[in-house]
């Protein structure tokens, strides 16, 4: 669990200017990765954490990746 919390928070720390944008944009890295596993789950942020990696390889935009999982937490 600490190993998640301290990618969840380093990747949240890398992409600080593109998150400022979304609805978690007021809140700090550490915030933001209590807030995500409080409401899906350390299985489901390993998941994630695994797609970042995987979209990361084939130079994806893992930010937009990211943006979707929190709209998607938004609305539900």
């Amino acid at each position: 669990m600490t190993e998640l919390k301290r990618q969840l928070r380093s990747f949240c720390r890398r992409n600080r200017t593109a998150l400022r944008s979304t609805d978690v944009g007021e809140y700090t890295a550490e915030e933001i990765t209590e807030i995500i596993i409080e409401r899906i789950g350390a299985e489901e942020v390993k998941k994630i954490l695994m797609d970042i990696e995987v979209i990361n390889r084939r130079s994806g935009d893992t930010v937009k990746y990211f943006i979707l999982i929190l709209e998607g937490l938004k609305a539900a």
